[in-house]
């Protein structure tokens, strides 16, 4: 179930992604993210939802159906009903290191935002997203 939790979940992971809501990018770069460019906040690399891929992730027709295609993803998850390792006893944290390939230290500031962001803890379970 799409719950509060997990858009506010999913919004916080589309920050730490790169993604603008507003349309603007980061002013240094030439380019506007590639999440952006896809209409993917959660720079997903495949959605049974995408249009195709671009840029080695999947590419939607605007950004709602590139959110629903992220909470659908994560909801998912949450129910161990993915190729991943993720249950609903996995963790936020747990989520975040399958959900990202950052680097430790890139991790733990993904990590950062996003409990921030939402107001849940690392060692939060998934099952309590859906819920």
């Amino acid at each position: 179930m799409i719950t509060q939790k997990l858009v506010n979940l999913c919004n916080a992971m589309a920050e730490a992604e790169g993604w603008k809501a507003n349309g603007e990018f980061d002013k240094q770069a030439k380019f506007p993210s590639v999440s952006y460019r896809n209409h993917n906040p959660g720079n997903l690399r495949s959605s049974p939802f995408a249009l195709g891929v671009r840029d080695g992730f999947a590419y939607f027709l605007n950004y709602q159906v590139g959110m629903f295609a992220m909470q659908y993803d994560i909801m998912k998850k949450c129910k161990g009903e993915t190729q991943t390792t993720l249950t609903g006893d996995s963790t936020i944290y747990d989520l975040i290191a399958i959900y990202t390939s950052a680097l430790d230290i890139e991790l733990q500031t993904y990590l950062n935002l996003v409990c921030t962001r939402t107001g849940v803890e690392p060692f939060s379970r998934l099952k309590e997203i859906i819920k």
